[in-house]
């Protein structure tokens, strides 16, 4: 008999957890030789490891209070949507992954409506802000997966089995032998030399973040280039922003290339530093020991709520494991181009802070799994299948 899973990822991160996730429970149902199928909604990654998407993960993929309302009337038709769809496919799982506020309305919805063990990747962050959530989260699912070490007794105080698994982002840590080789091939291709200084700029997988952020990292380059010899740009893109992150790029002074998914581990080690958008893509970039200073801006409104609401210090989670600034965060008002350029101005030119940024990183991804025997995918899939 066919086990059917219902799987929900909200934006790229989420996207490549999932596939992950797919890959691993089809391993463990192709060894007992038994059928098993995946509908949901997801993006690329998903879909190419076996899903098929009720409609595009894109809808889903927009962050903060004031961006959402524009597009309010559309994610409500996709959370009835998708709950409607949950109760016409009765699965035997329910896995939603991270986007909260989406994901909880829907498994409110279907609560009462399905027999599924229902399961949610990634807990919220009720450290941070609104620890009331962490009881409301435990009436919704049979078992939360928790990516951070202190974060189970938050739920399982309310008697929601919670189990630390770790990052699934560790288990693409690269096989460092090989960087020299991948490097050269990389740079080779695009045509970089072996003395340019080549920065990998991630300029966000929404549309709302690129238009914000990207402008300043792209002012911020041209400062460095009077500044900085031989420097050029690898810029990774997604799909959604592809278009956007094109046209805007034209306004860069130095050398760049636009990569899709596939150039993406090349890049990261042809890279020597990096200059981020907030999100899992610092977790990728410290995996391949790359240097780095991290930056985020949202609508003004979106801010001064999430400010008042927020209990830490940090964005990342490498500076909030670690408890101190490890990797320079520039927020807000913080992220402008001035500011930006002598950040990574600095880092760049004192060699023995990049290294001990680099060190202090690999302290921190060993606590979120890096080098564990038991990966953290393979933990997350014999817990839902021991449900």
């Amino acid at each position: 008999m066919t086990k059917k899973f219902f799987i929900i990822a909200g934006e790229a991160s989420g996207d490549v957890l999932g596939a992950k996730l797919i890959n691993e429970i089809k391993k463990q149902f192709l060894v007992k030789n038994e059928a098993v199928e995946f509908v949901g909604v997801g993006g690329k990654s998903m879909q190419e490891a076996g899903l098929r998407s009720i409609f595009a993960m894109e809808d889903l993929s927009i962050m903060g209070f004031a961006e959402i309302l524009p597009h309010l009337f559309t994610i409500l038709k996709r959370i009835k949507q998708t709950a409607n769809e949950i109760i016409a496919q009765k699965p035997d799982f329910i896995i939603t992954i991270d986007s909260p506020d989406f994901n909880f309305r829907v498994i409110k919805k279907v609560k009462n409506y399905t027999k599924a063990k229902k399961i949610h990747l990634i807990a919220p962050s009720v450290w941070a802000y609104r620890e009331q959530r962490a009881r409301k989260v435990a009436g919704l699912y049979d078992l939360l997966l928790a990516i951070l070490p202190f974060e189970p007794p938050y739920f399982t105080k309310y008697n929601l089995k919670t189990v630390f698994i770790g990052h699934p982002i560790t288990e693409n840590a690269p096989d460092i032998k090989i960087k020299d080789e991948a490097s050269l091939r990389f740079r080779d291709k695009f045509g970089f030399y072996s003395h340019d200084t080549i920065i990998y700029v991630t300029p966000g997988s929404r549309k709302g973040e690129v238009k914000k952020i990207f402008p300043e990292f792209i002012a911020a380059i041209n400062l460095l280039k009077g500044r900085v010899d031989n420097l050029s740009v690898v810029i990774p893109v997604v799909e959604k922003t592809k278009n956007i992150v094109e046209r805007m790029a034209k306004s860069l002074d130095v050398k760049y290339v636009i990569i899709e998914r596939e150039e993406k581990i090349g890049a990261l080690f042809a890279a020597d530093f990096s200059l981020a958008k907030s999100g899992t893509n610092t977790l990728e970039a410290s995996l391949y020991g790359l240097p780095m200073v991290i930056c985020y801006k949202v609508n003004l409104l979106t801010y001064f709520l999430a400010k008042m609401l927020l209990k830490i210090r940090f964005a990342n989670l490498i500076n909030l494991i670690m408890e101190r600034e490890i990797i320079p965060e520039l927020i807000q008002q913080n992220c402008n181009a001035k500011t930006i350029a002598q950040r990574m101005e600095g880092l760049i030119n004192n060699k023995k802070i990049a290294q001990l940024q680099i060190e202090n990183s690999e302290v921190a991804l060993k606590i979120l799994g890096l080098g564990v025997a038991t990966e953290p995918t393979k933990k997350a899939v014999a817990e839902i299948l021991a449900l």
